[in-house]
């Protein structure tokens, strides 16, 4: 009378046991080839060493298909975007850097590091279809307090057009009182040099209300020397 129940019960574990298998051995794979950039790389030097990783974390990101974590670092390795021009495939590492970001911003959305990477090749090559001012307030929205992540978004933001919005701006100056509070002046000094003047009237304004005797080192930065530590 329990033989058909047995058989069933042993059916469903036996089936069970092999998507499980599958499983991990989908997970097993994409961790072998993943690199293991999880942050978006901030300066120059670790976007170039991020590049040297993109054919693994793409195949691990392909690898993966629905895992959003793997296709943002598959992304993060097309940071070195943001300091060097394409190359001469006719823009071929933009567009694979757009899909890139595309997917991985489907799947992960709350990674604040992915929206500041769009915001950063939207403002360096001029995207037609991407609004560098909602990338920017993504990034905000998503990883207000991420400490790594605020020399270079400071940078991207005191130089694009979304500095005239009122949110973005609040935002910027909330962002200078923390790297001035961590003692993080040389950021100030750099998205200083770069920036316009209403930017830079921001960034002194917001200075000023934190330590007045330290605006006037930040103006003389502009002509080369550095905000007093």
């Amino acid at each position: 009378m329990n033989r058909p129940s047995h058989l069933g019960f042993r059916l469903m574990t036996a089936l069970f046991a092999m998507l499980l298998s599958v499983q991990c051995v989908w997970l097993l794979l994409a961790e072998f080839f993943r690199p293991g950039i999880s942050q978006l790389p901030t300066d120059a030097a670790s976007a170039a060493a991020a590049y040297k990783e993109r054919s693994n974390a793409h195949r691990a990101a392909m690898i993966g298909v629905i895992r959003g974590d793997l296709w943002a670092e598959s992304a993060f390795t097309y940071s070195d975007l943001i300091w060097n021009d394409v190359d001469e495939r006719g823009g071929a590492d933009l567009a694979q850097a757009q899909s890139s970001v595309s997917h991985a911003l489907a799947a992960a959305p709350y990674q604040s590091g992915l929206w500041l990477l769009l915001a950063g090749l939207t403002l360096r090559y001029q995207l037609p279809s991407i609004n560098v001012k909602e990338a920017l307030r993504m990034s905000y929205y998503t990883g207000p307090s991420e400490l790594e992540l605020m020399p270079l978004r400071l940078s991207i933001a005191v130089r694009s057009n979304a500095f005239s919005d009122f949110e973005i701006r609040d935002s910027i100056s909330r962002e200078v009182r923390l790297l001035f509070i961590q003692q993080q002046k040389s950021a100030i000094v750099a998205a200083y040099k770069a920036a316009p003047s209403a930017a830079r009237q921001l960034i002194e304004q917001t200075i000023r209300e934190i330590d007045p005797s330290a605006v006037e080192s930040l103006t003389a930065s502009g002509q080369g020397s550095k905000l007093q530590e």
